[in-house]
């Protein structure tokens, strides 16, 4: 899913779901919570998938390389 970051006209959309999964263990009557996580590029429809939202983070991290991409400080509002 990496784009060039140098264009001017560079965007990202992404659909992002979140769901829980309920997982019963065999000989135990506690349930655990597993979270999951997707996200799909409304550019190309490719999906995704992450068993927690720090995989997500990681990977949107590594989308947006600071070695790769070129802005001016003054671009950022606070």
């Amino acid at each position: 899913m990496k784009r060039a970051l140098d264009t001017k006209d560079a965007y990202f959309s992404y659909l992002l779901r979140i769901w829980r999964l309920c997982k019963s263990e065999e000989l135990s009557s506690s349930k655990e919570k597993l979270w999951r996580v997707s996200l799909e590029s409304t550019h190309t429809r490719n999906r995704v998938y992450f068993s927690s939202l720090e995989e997500m983070f990681i990977f949107l991290r590594d989308q947006f390389d600071p070695s790769e991409e070129s802005f001016d400080e003054s671009d950022i509002h606070q």
